[in-house]
C-alpha cells in the first residue's frame, strides 16, 4: 500500500471513526455502491432513510418529492446550486400533507441540528464521481444523511510539495484550473461544506470555490485543547491533521458551522462561499460564553482584536448569526464612526443574506429604531448618538432591554469620547463588544477600559504564520525630499534649487507650511516620476498600487503628473464636500464611478493600476491585488496601521506588500509605533534592508547541497535521492521567494548569479527525474520571469514542457546522444524508464509491474557498482525494446492488439498461479470471451458513469469464469473480476 494511504488516509479514517463516523475503507473491504450512476454524488438510500427517520409522519409521495428536490436543484452555476442547497439544509423545506388537521404546509428537515446523533455520518474513501470528461476519486468523502458535505485529499508527508499537490487535486476536481477546462466533477461540490488538503503533519481547509492561496490551517480547536484531543484519540502527539479533522468534522461542530458559520457573498463579479477560519470561530464561541455568563457590570462586554486583513467584518456577521439563533429576538446594533465603514458593514450583512439589516438614517431615525424595533439588526454611525441642537443635559435613555448587543467596529477610535458615553446612557443594559484591527495602546486611553477585557486576540505574527496576511516591507525613497521631522528650509532649497534667490523668496511666501511644500508642483513631479519608475520596474503584473496624498488637491496634481508622464492607468478617489472649490469637486467620483474604479482595480484584468487617494479607501477597502502603497502623507499610530494593511492581503504569487515612503512617516518605526507594545507590532512593517540576513541564510542553505555549482551533472547526481531533492526544492523556493522580495534592490546583486545557476540545476533535475513537484509555484512573478528568461537564453527547455518520452525512439536517442558522458546517459535512462513504467502501469499492471521490478533490480546493482554505466544502459535498452514491442508480442500470441494483451496478462497471472494447469488455447479462448462481453457493455454511452452497467459487466465476467471450468476460489474470481473492470476503465472510453 502507498505511503499516502498508510501515513495519511488510513489515520484520517481512524480519527473519523473515533469521532463517531461510520467508515467504509475500500482498501480493506468491498463497498457495494448503491447508486444507479456514478454521475450522481448523493447516496440516495441514506438520504431517503434519514429524511424518513427525521420526519416519521411523512407519506411516501412527499418522501419521494423531498428526496428528489434536494438533488434536482437547478441554478446558473454549481455555486448558485450550492447556495440553494445550503438554504434548504439550514432552513429546511416544506410539503403539503394532512397530519389530522387538514392539508397544511409541513416543515421537513434534511438534518437534525438539535440532536446530531439522529443524523447519519458516513465516511468513504476512493469514492468515484464521473464528470463530463473523466472520473474523479477523492481520497475521502464525508456524507451527512447521504449528502457529500466534506471532501478530503490526502498526501504523504514525505513528498516534496504535499500541500501544493493536494490543492492541485482539489482545484482539478472542482474545475477551478482555468487552463484545463471541465476535467472535474462539480456535481460532488454542489453540496460541499468543507474541502480539506491534509498530509498528516499539516492540513489546510477551504470550501467550494476557495482559491488555492486562501486555504488556511486550523491551529486551535477551541474549546478543545491538545490535551483533550490527545485523550480522545489515544495519542501522545496531536498532529495538525488530528486538529483539523476534529475542528471541522466532529459531528456537532460540523453542523454548527454549516448552520452559523457559512455565508454567501454576492458581488457583481460573482458569488463567493465563505466559511469561518479558526480565529473567527474561536472569537464567536468565546464571546457567546461571556454573554451567557454576564451578570455584573464588569461582565458587560469585551474586546476582540483581530489584526487587519483577518476577516473582522465576517466575525461580526458570524456572531450576529449565532446570537440570532441563540437568543430570542435580540436587537443587534452595529456601530462605526465612518460613513464608508457603516455602508460597508451594512452591505456585507445584506450581501451575505443576513435577514433584513436596517441602516439608521438621521439621529431621529436611530432613536425610533432603538425604541420601537426590538429584535431588529441596525447599523449606525456613532455620531448619531449626539444631542440635538434643542436638547440639553444627559442623553435620553432609549431602551433598558438587556437583550441588546452592540458591536462596535474599529473600537479604538471614537468610542472613548462623549459619543460613547451617550450610547451607553441610551442603552444602559446592553452588552458591548469592541472589534479592532489594531493592537491596544499601552497608555491611559485604553480600549479595554471602555469595553472590558480581551475576548480574543489574533495578532500580526499569527496572521503571518497562517498566511492570512503577507509581510509588509518598508522602503524610504527620495530621502532628500522627506518632510517628516526635517528642516523645511533645506527641503525647500532642494525642491526649488533651479530658481534664483529672488524667485525662491517669492515662492517661499506661498509655501509657508509643511503641507504646502508637500503639495508643491515641483516636488509632486519628482515623486510622480519615481512612482512610475518603481511601479513599472518593481511591481509585476497583475499587482497594483495606491498613492496616498496629503489632500484632495494633491491627489489631483498627482493624477495630472502621472498622466503627463504616461504613467500607469490611474483614478482619483476623493470625497465631495459642499465647501470644496469647483475645480476639486469635479474630480470626486460619483457612487457608480467609484464602484467601477474599485471593481476595475481589484480585477487582475482591469485597466486601473493605481488609485490616488487622500482619506478614502484607507480603511475597510479589501483589495488583495494591491501590493504597493506610495505614501506621501503623515500617518501615525492606528491610522498608519490601518492604511498600510491595504497591501497585506494574500494573493497568488504575492510574497509581500510594500510601503514606499516619500513623506518620511516611518523613518523611525519604533517611534511611530511606540504607543503599542513592541511584541504586538514587531512585524507591522519591516524595513527592506532587514531582509538581508534572511536572504543570506537562505542562499547559504540553497548552495550547501553542492560542491561546485558549475558542475551541473555532479549537482544532478547529488539530487537523485528523493529526500535530498525535496530538501533542495524547499531551500531553493525559500531563496527564490526572498530574491523576489528584494529584487531589484542592490541587496540582491551578490546572489543573482547563483540564482541563475541554481535555477538551471532545478530545471534540469525536474526533467531528469520527471519530478513535477519541482515547480516555481509561490516563488513570485519577478523571480519566475527572471528564471525563465535565463533558462531560455541558456538553451534549456522551458520548465512547463513535457520531458521526451522513451517511447519516441528517435527523439529520445537524439537526446541521449547530446549528453556529455555515459554517466549522464545512464541517469537519464533510469529515470525516463521508471517514469514511463509508472505512467503506463494501469494499461497492463501485470506486465509493467514485472518490468518495474526488473528495473529496480538493475538500478540497485548499478548503485552497488556491479554494473558499469555502459552495462546498465544496454540492460535498460532491453527493457525499452520490451516496452516498445508490445504489439509484436500480442501478434505472436494471436491477439489483435496491446489491449487484448493486457487482459491476457491479467488472466494469466491469476489462472496460472499456484501451478494451476491452464493450457494456452484455453487461456486465449477465455481472454477472447471476456473481452467480447466487456466490449459489448463498454459501447453503452457513458458506461463508466452507470453503476448498473458496471454491475452487469461484473456479472458477465463472473459467468465466463464459471463457464471456463477452471478451478477458482470465490476470492480469486472476485479479484480477477475487479482486475478486468479496472482494465476496462483504462482501455475503453
Amino acid at each position: 500500500m502507498s505511503d499516502e494511504y498508510t501515513e495519511t488516509e488510513r489515520p484520517a479514517l481512524t480519527v473519523l471513526h473515533q469521532l463517531g463516523w461510520k467508515v467504509a475503507d475500500q482498501q480493506r473491504s468491498t463497498w457495494l455502491d448503491p447508486r444507479e450512476t456514478e454521475s450522481s454524488a448523493v447516496l440516495e438510500n441514506r438520504l431517503r432513510d434519514a429524511v424518513e427517520r427525521l420526519n416519521p409522519w411523512i407519506d411516501e409521495n412527499n418522501l419521494n418529492k423531498v428526496v428528489r428536490e434536494i438533488q434536482q436543484i437547478g441554478g446558473a452555476s454549481a455555486m448558485d446550486e450550492n447556495e440553494q442547497i445550503h438554504e434548504k439544509l439550514v432552513r429546511h423545506t416544506s410539503v403539503q400533507q394532512d397530519r389530522g388537521h387538514g392539508l397544511k404546509h409541513q416543515t421537513v428537515r434534511y438534518i437534525d441540528y438539535e440532536d446530531p446523533e439522529n443524523n447519519d455520518f458516513f465516511a468513504l474513501n476512493q469514492f468515484r464521481v464521473e464528470g463530463p470528461i473523466e472520473v474523479v476519486k477523492p481520497d475521502i468523502v464525508l456524507f451527512v444523511n447521504g449528502l457529500p458535505l466534506g471532501v478530503i485529499e490526502c498526501k504523504a508527508p514525505t513528498i516534496a510539495e504535499p500541500r501544493s499537490e493536494a490543492l492541485e487535486q482539489l482545484q482539478r476536481y472542482q474545475n477551478e484550473r482555468e487552463e484545463t477546462g471541465s476535467e472535474g466533477a462539480e456535481e460532488l461540490f454542489r453540496y460541499n461544506q468543507f474541502s480539506v488538503a491534509t498530509w498528516y503533519e499539516g492540513a489546510v481547509m477551504g470550501t467550494y470555490g476557495t482559491p488555492r492561496n486562501q486555504y488556511k490551517p486550523w491551529r486551535d480547536a477551541y474549546p478543545a485543547d491538545d490535551e483533550h484531543l490527545s485523550g480522545l484519540f489515544g495519542t501522545d502527539y496531536v498532529s495538525p491533521q488530528h486538529r483539523m479533522l476534529y475542528a471541522l468534522f466532529e459531528p456537532s461542530r460540523l453542523l454548527d458551522q454549516l448552520r452559523h458559520f457559512t455565508v454567501y457573498d454576492t458581488k457583481k463579479s460573482g458569488t463567493a462561499k465563505l466559511v469561518a477560519r479558526y480565529q473567527q470561530y474561536r472569537a464567536v464561541e468565546k464571546a457567546l460564553e461571556q454573554i451567557n455568563h454576564r451578570g455584573s457590570r464588569e461582565a458587560q462586554g469585551g474586546v476582540i482584536w483581530h489584526t487587519q486583513g483577518s476577516g473582522k467584518s465576517l466575525t461580526m456577521l458570524f456572531l450576529a448569526l449565532k446570537l440570532r439563533r441563540a437568543k430570542s429576538d435580540p436587537t443587534l446594533l452595529l456601530v462605526t464612526d465612518r460613513r464608508s465603514l457603516d455602508k460597508q458593514i451594512h452591505g456585507t450583512f445584506e450581501r451575505c443574506g443576513f435577514p433584513n439589516p436596517k441602516r439608521a438614517g438621521d439621529i431621529k431615525d436611530l432613536r425610533e429604531k432603538l425604541k420601537n424595533n426590538a429584535g431588529e439588526t441596525i447599523t449606525s454611525l456613532i455620531q448619531k448618538f449626539q444631542l440635538r441642537d434643542d436638547e440639553e443635559g444627559d442623553f435620553p435613555v432609549l431602551s433598558r432591554d438587556d437583550d441588546i448587543y452592540v458591536m462596535v467596529d474599529e473600537a479604538h477610535r471614537t468610542q472613548y469620547k462623549s459619543l460613547a458615553n451617550n450610547m451607553r446612557t441610551a442603552l444602559p443594559e446592553a452588552y458591548y463588544i469592541g472589534f479592532t484591527g489594531t493592537p491596544i495602546e499601552k497608555e491611559e486611553r485604553d480600549t479595554r477600559r471602555t469595553f472590558g477585557t480581551y475576548i480574543d486576540t489574533y495578532t500580526i505574527d499569527q496572521s503571518l504564520e497562517d498566511d492570512t496576511t503577507v509581510e509588509i516591507l518598508y522602503q524610504g525613497r527620495l530621502a532628500d525630499i522627506h518632510l517628516e521631522g526635517a528642516d523645511l528650509d533645506v527641503i525647500f532649497d532642494r525642491v526649488f534649487d533651479e530658481y534664483t534667490e529672488e524667485e525662491k523668496a517669492e515662492i517661499k511666501k506661498r509655501y509657508a507650511r509643511e503641507q504646502d511644500l508637500a503639495e508643491a508642483e515641483s516636488r509632486i513631479e519628482r515623486v510622480a516620476l519615481d512612482v512610475i519608475e518603481h511601479f513599472e520596474n518593481e511591481i509585476a503584473r497583475p499587482f497594483k498600487g495606491m498613492v496616498v496624498t496629503t489632500s484632495k488637491r494633491a491627489a489631483i496634481r498627482y493624477k495630472k503628473k502621472l498622466d503627463q508622464f504616461n504613467g500607469p492607468e490611474s483614478r482619483v478617489v476623493i470625497s465631495k464636500a459642499h465647501n470644496d472649490p469647483e475645480d476639486v469637486k469635479k474630480w470626486a467620483p460619483t457612487d457608480s464611478e467609484l464602484r467601477d474604479y474599485k471593481e476595475s482595480f481589484v480585477d487582475d484584468n482591469g485597466d486601473v493600476e493605481l488609485l490616488i487617494v487622500c482619506d478614502m479607501l484607507l480603511t475597510g477597502f479589501d483589495a488583495p491585488i494591491a501590493q504597493a502603497m506610495y505614501l506621501d502623507k503623515p500617518l501615525k499610530e492606528h491610522n498608519l496601521l490601518q492604511a498600510i494593511a491595504r497591501v497585506n492581503r494574500p494573493y497568488a504569487e504575492k510574497n509581500h506588500g510594500i510601503i514606499i515612503d516619500y513623506y518620511g512617516v516611518s523613518d523611525d518605526l519604533r517611534e511611530a509605533l511606540a504607543m503599542f507594545s513592541e511584541e504586538d507590532v514587531r512585524h507591522a512593517m519591516v524595513p527592506l534592508e532587514d531582509k538581508e540576513p534572511e536572504l543570506e541564510a537562505s542562499h547559504r542553505k540553497a548552495i550547501s547541497f553542492f560542491d561546485d555549482l558549475d558542475d551541473v551533472e555532479a549537482c544532478l547526481r547529488t539530487l537523485e535521492p528523493d529526500d535530498v531533492r525535496i530538501e533542495f526544492q524547499n531551500a531553493f523556493k525559500r531563496f527564490s521567494k526572498l530574491m523576489d522580495i528584494v529584487l531589484p534592490n542592490p541587496l540582491a546583486n551578490p546572489y543573482k548569479e547563483d540564482l541563475n545557476r541554481l535555477s538551471e540545476i532545478h530545471a534540469r533535475a525536474k526533467q531528469r527525474y520527471r519530478d513535477d513537484s519541482m515547480n516555481l509555484e509561490g516563488c513570485g512573478e519577478k523571480v519566475r520571469e527572471l528564471i525563465q528568461e535565463h533558462l531560455s537564453s541558456s538553451g534549456i527547455e522551458v520548465l512547463n514542457e513535457e520531458p521526451v518520452s522513451v517511447m519516441d525512439k528517435s527523439e529520445f536517442d537524439t537526446r541521449l546522444d547530446k549528453m556529455d558522458d555515459d554517466e549522464a546517459r545512464a541517469s537519464e535512462m533510469q529515470n525516463a524508464v521508471k517514469h514511463e513504467l509508472s505512467v503506463r502501469y494501469d494499461e497492463d499492471p501485470v506486465h509493467f509491474s514485472s518490468l518495474r521490478e526488473r528495473v529496480e533490480e538493475l538500478i540497485e546493482e548499478y548503485r552497488q557498482k556491479r554494473l558499469s554505466d555502459k552495462q546498465i544502459i544496454e540492460e535498460l535498452r532491453d527493457v525499452l525494446d520490451d516496452m516498445r514491442s508490445r504489439n509484436r508480442a500480442a501478434q505472436k500470441k494471436g491477439l489483435n492488439d496491446t489491449t487484448e494483451l493486457s487482459f491476457y496478462h491479467a488472466l494469466e497471472d491469476v489462472l496460472r498461479g499456484d501451478n494451476r494447469d491452464v493450457g494456452e488455447d484455453q487461456l486465449l479462448e477465455l481472454t477472447s470471451e471476456i473481452i467480447d462481453e466487456v466490449e459489448k457493455l463498454a459501447r453503452v454511452v457513458e458506461w463508466k458513469q452507470k453503476v448498473h452497467v458496471q454491475d452487469r459487466m461484473r456479472k458477465q465476467v463472473k459467468i465466463q469464469l464459471f463457464r471456463s471450468d477452471i478451478d477458482l476460489s470465490s476470492d480469486e474470481r472476485d479479484e480477477l473480476t475487479n482486475r478486468v473492470i479496472e482494465l476496462a476503465r483504462a482501455h475503453y472510453e
